[in-house]
C-alpha cells in the first residue's frame, strides 16, 4: 500500500522502529543486569547448588530476549532500516551479524556447559562463569558497534553523505 507522502510514512517508521528497539535494549540490559547479580551471587554452602539455578534461570531469560532482539534487528527492524537508508553501509551490517553470530554460537555453548555442569565440581562451574562474564563483556562491546553504526546510519539519512 503506498501512502500520499511516502517520506513522511518513512521518517513514521524509522521512528518506530527506534522507539522499539529503545524499549527491548532497556528490557535486555535489565535481563544482563539480572544475570550479572547472579554471577555475583555469593554461595556459603560447599555446593554451587542454589547459585547454579538461578544463574540458569536468569541465563535462560537472557538468551530468550536476547534472540527476541536479535530477530526485531534482523527482519524489518533497525539493521534492514540501516541498509535501506544508507546501502553503502551493507558491508558494515554483514560483518556486525557475522560478529553476532559467532558470539551466539559461543552463548550456546556456555548454556550448554552450564546446563550440564555440576554444582559439585567447582572448577568447572568457575570456568563456566568465567565464560559467562567474557561473553557478556563482548556482546556489550557488539552492542557499541551496532549503535555507532545505527546512530551513524541516521545521521547520513538526515544530513546527507557525510
Amino acid at each position: 500500500m503506498q501512502h500520499p507522502d511516502q517520506t513522511e510514512y518513512d521518517a513514521a517508521e524509522a521512528q518506530e522502529i527506534a522507539r522499539q528497539a529503545e524499549v527491548e535494549l532497556a528490557i535486555l540490559l535489565g535481563i544482563e543486569q539480572s544475570l550479572r547479580t547472579a554471577l555475583q551471587l555469593t554461595t556459603w554452602d560447599r555446593a554451587n547448588s542454589r547459585k547454579l539455578s538461578t544463574l540458569r534461570f536468569a541465563a535462560r531469560s537472557f538468551e530468550r530476549h536476547l534472540t527476541r532482539t536479535r530477530v526485531l534487528a534482523d527482519h524489518g527492524g533497525y539493521m534492514h532500516s540501516i541498509t535501506d537508508a544508507n546501502p553503502h553501509l551493507a558491508s558494515n551490517v554483514r560483518a556486525l551479524r557475522d560478529v553476532r553470530r559467532k558470539l551466539q554460537a559461543n552463548f550456546e555453548r556456555i548454556i550448554l556447559r552450564l546446563e550440564y555442569v555440576s554444582p559439585d565440581d567447582a572448577a568447572a562451574f568457575g570456568e563456566v562463569c568465567a565464560e559467562l562474564e567474557c561473553y557478556l563483556k563482548q556482546l556489550r562491546t557488539h552492542g557499541e558497534k551496532e549503535r555507532e553504526l545505527l546512530q551513524h546510519s541516521f545521521i547520513q539519512e538526515e544530513g546527507g553523505s557525510g
